[in-house]
């Protein structure tokens, strides 16, 4: 019997010590950084589960709708979150990764067939505009007092953009063509255009970690190490290719 609890203890042991250790983070569906319904609208995810590969630790993903995504983040429910743009209260609340993800274009999407153009937020007022919760180019607008007709998903805006149930929607240049392509056949994909004008500057979307984790700064001192070796690497940039071609 005693040799047996000695053998127990060894196995317990030895599967603590070899056992990688895993963390958790929030995210929400915006294909295709992330995703919880496509495989193939990941790219954001795959970045961080990569870069934390390297330094021998495992991840795992909540999904919750964008709002949920951060306060779960923030009440420590999670080890971290992907992914955010900077803004000056979450800095005060969460590490940032040193380096962005991706390099995000926001620009107005619309039909081809509507005649649309903008110099100015000013210009916007006259328009029925389709936002998301959540998002920062929803709140950009609602600042500027102008009326957004807000859903949970971007799929919503760009069905109601083919309906003319709303004239235009804000989103990511990347993400907007991807879902155009994966929404509708070839000839109605055909029907979609975007302005050139960003609705925000060109701007990184990062990593977060929360203050208030007791491992917070630590792991972002790994997450950045690692991730500075996945850049030189080269395969940081060969993860979003890759997605592109999908």
């Amino acid at each position: 019997m005693r040799k047996l609890m000695t053998s127990f203890l060894f196995i317990l042991l030895t599967v603590s010590v070899y056992a990688k250790e895993t963390l958790v983070f929030s995210t929400g569906e915006w294909a295709p950084y992330t995703s919880q319904k496509d495989p193939n609208g990941r790219v954001l995810q795959t970045i961080v589960t990569q870069t934390f590969k390297l330094a021998d630790i495992e991840v795992l993903y909540k999904y919750y709708p964008w709002k949920r995504t951060y306060k779960v983040a923030l009440d420590l429910e999670v080890d971290g979150t992907v992914a955010w743009f900077k803004k000056k209260e979450r800095e005060e609340s969460f590490y940032f990764s040193k380096n962005p993800l991706v390099n995000i274009k926001t620009v107005v999407f619309h039909l081809k067939s509507f005649d649309f153009d903008w110099k100015d937020f000013d210009d916007l007022k006259k328009y029925k505009i389709g936002g998301n919760l959540g998002y920062t180019s929803t709140q950009v607008l609602l600042d500027r007092n102008i009326e957004v007709e807000i859903v949970r998903t971007e799929e919503q805006n760009f069905k109601k953009l083919l309906l003319r149930r709303i004239d235009i929607t804000p989103t990511s240049f990347f993400a907007g063509y991807y879902l155009i392509n994966k929404l509708f056949s070839r000839d109605k994909a055909m029907l979609f255009t975007n302005h050139t004008k960003q609705v925000v500057p060109q701007s990184g979307i990062y990593f977060l970690i929360p203050k208030k984790h007791p491992k917070g700064k630590e792991l972002m001192d790994i997450f950045n190490k690692a991730h500075d070796k996945l850049i030189k690497s080269g395969k940081h940039d060969q993860i979003i290719d890759d997605f592109i071609s999908k």
